[in-house]
């Protein structure tokens, strides 16, 4: 376990003295946040606003939603790197496993961008909308501890992506399709209870795109405990099924660095 903490303290430190990289990324997710809030004022001032939720609420909501995408490094563009360049041979030859060293490295990034975004995000957004939730700052707490769980989640969807360069030799390509899912699917533009009921929501709740970005979010709106109870419990679901599939899916790939002479 130590020499887990050992490569996710390295990445940490190199992350955080990258103060570029950081600003930008800051930077790109405040236009974001921006563009999505101006867009539903726009909606409410035109009185299509959604039935029962205020304009303040679904601003935070589109605000903290925005998050997850920026928490979680591209962590499936180092992997595929390692693929095409065929570095993971020699990681392979290492003792720890290099799925769990990436993972680590990626641990050690999200929590550098989880200061910096629960740290200056929350301001930015209190300033730029004006208020707290109607519910009070309070219910921003299980929002973002769920965000931040969904990221890890996030985190282990990228390292399968990655992986998928062993057949389709572009990872980039695979996480865009994945990334769309989430943009459709998870609750992104609009929280997911309120989709269509032509698209299902309640079943679009138990995916795992849901539990990477709008429930969590969604909390801001509905912090009751049993939300907070259901969020949570899908997301270690699906997290234990996300793991499960990828130590298959690594075990695959083992066997096909071995086939190859790797």
């Amino acid at each position: 376990m130590i020499k887990y903490v050992h490569f996710a303290r390295i990445a940490f430190f190199d992350h955080i003295r990258n103060r570029v990289r950081l600003v930008t990324r800051f930077m790109v997710f405040t236009v974001l946040a921006w563009v999505m809030i101006a867009m539903w004022k726009m909606i409410y001032l035109s009185g299509h606003g959604a039935a029962g939720v205020t304009l303040t609420d679904m601003s935070w909501y589109n605000g903290i939603v925005q998050m997850m995408f920026f928490l979680s490094p591209r962590l499936f563009v180092v992997i595929d790197e390692d693929v095409r360049s065929g570095n993971i041979g020699y990681f392979l030859g290492r003792p720890m496993p290099y799925l769990w060293m990436r993972f680590a490295e990626g641990m050690g990034a999200l929590g550098v961008h989880i200061l910096i975004f629960y740290g200056l995000g929350i301001p930015f957004l209190y300033f730029y909308i004006g208020e707290w939730p109607s519910l009070g700052a309070v219910v921003l707490c299980p929002a973002l501890f769920a965000l931040a769980v969904g990221s890890v989640l996030h985190l282990l969807m990228q390292i399968c992506c990655g992986l998928s360069t062993f057949w389709t030799d572009d990872a980039i390509f695979i996480y865009h399709a994945y990334q769309k899912f989430i943009l459709l699917l998870g609750g992104v533009y609009i929280p997911v209870s309120l989709y269509p009921e032509a698209f299902f929501p309640d079943l679009l709740q138990l995916l795992p795109f849901a539990a990477l970005a709008g429930l969590p979010s969604q909390l801001v709106l509905d912090p009751s405990s049993s939300s907070i109870a259901f969020v949570l419990l899908l997301q270690c679901v699906w997290g234990g099924l996300i793991v499960f599939g990828l130590l298959r899916l690594y075990a695959v790939c083992l066997k096909k660095v071995e086939l190859n002479g790797g």
